[in-house]
């Protein structure tokens, strides 16, 4: 079997004692290194109103990242189209075609990615956000683009965004659901399956969207597989640096926001509410480089995705860049 491809997701953690301009600064310094590492993509999430995480302007970190880097496709894990205008996500992202050709991808979700009230703020009315009306926005995206024509007499016909001639990137739909496994393969687009929260199996996720692939800008179907995964130089490090991702997975669940913990925080904190870790990270791939490339090869035999995309969570950001050059020295990426 060809080893699948290795990709970067990343949300601009903000740990405890770190101001958010240094999380943002180390976000660009883990494109430089992952990009040296040889991994195939580096997507930056939209998140709002998160004191854990400050990549709300998503498309200025794709522009800075793809500045200061040579040959890694650099994109949107995702933007979330309801948030936005049709048309000026069009813009954006032909305006980075433009700029940095062949090297960028538009993830595209439906989530608000942050609470109701900063949704609503975003979205600007009720309507809107209580609108199901993504694939419309999708179709409305492509045809200001001119992937797409406008049904005849329609509002926006004679409209298209700005620069003219430059092709749309890549579009990908995210999902934590069959819904979006399904809409993926119906446009003949790419599907990323967010399997480290998702509660459904990523096998069957995988299958349904290669049940309902039809060739669009797609030939074939290709589906990357979401998933947290940490490795250190040894397996009682990795899992010690792994409570910071425990305890941001349980202030998550209990609505406690905060910045990322230290793992003797974290420790205290896990230890103080009664809360077993290991329960917290049961789909992570936690341990040294070799064991953790191996499992990720064995999750991708079990689900016929064809990429992984990976994220890891330490309070030292040099740690967490280190976790993805041990992991890509045991995949044998070429740096």
């Amino acid at each position: 079997m060809t080893p699948p491809a290795l990709s970067v997701l990343e949300l601009t953690p903000v740990s405890s004692g770190q101001q958010p301009g240094e999380a943002l600064r180390h976000t660009l310094e883990l494109a430089e290194t992952v990009d040296r590492a040889g991994y195939k993509r580096l997507w930056i999430a939209e998140h709002h109103n998160s004191v854990a995480f400050v990549s709300a302007a998503t498309e200025i970190l794709i522009a800075l990242a793809a500045e200061r880097t040579q040959r890694i496709r650099v994109g949107s894990g995702g933007v979330m189209l309801p948030n936005h205008s049709p048309l000026k996500v069009a813009e954006n992202f032909m305006s980075l075609e433009a700029l940095y050709p062949g090297r960028i991808d538009l993830g595209l979700g439906r989530a608000p990615g942050t609470d109701g009230r900063t949704a609503l703020a975003l979205r600007r009315s009720r309507e809107a956000l209580m609108a199901d009306d993504f694939p419309q926005q999708i179709a409305q995206l492509r045809a200001f683009a001119g992937e797409l024509d406008w049904p005849a007499g329609a509002v926006f016909e004679g409209v298209l965004a700005e620069p003219r001639g430059v092709p749309l990137p890549p579009l990908w739909i995210l999902g934590s659901s069959l819904y979006g496994a399904q809409l993926a393969g119906e446009l003949g687009v790419g599907f990323a399956f967010a399997y480290h929260f998702s509660q459904e199996d990523p096998v069957t996720a995988v299958q349904t969207y290669h049940r309902y692939f039809r060739p669009g800008p797609l030939a074939e179907p290709y589906a990357i597989l979401g998933v947290n995964a940490l490795t250190a130089d040894t397996d009682d490090e990795a899992h010690e640096l792994a409570l910071t991702s425990a305890a941001l997975s349980l202030g998550i669940l209990s609505g406690q926001r905060g910045p990322l913990l230290s793992p003797a925080d974290a420790r205290q904190w896990l230890e103080d509410m009664e809360t077993d870790p290991a329960k917290l990270l049961k789909k992570a791939r936690i341990g040294t480089p070799q064991q953790v490339w191996a499992d990720l090869q064995e999750l991708v035999a079990q689900t016929g995705a064809n990429e992984l995309m990976v994220a890891a969570y330490t309070h030292d950001p040099l740690r967490r860049q280190r976790s993805y050059e041990l992991l890509g020295e045991a995949a044998g990426l070429n740096g």
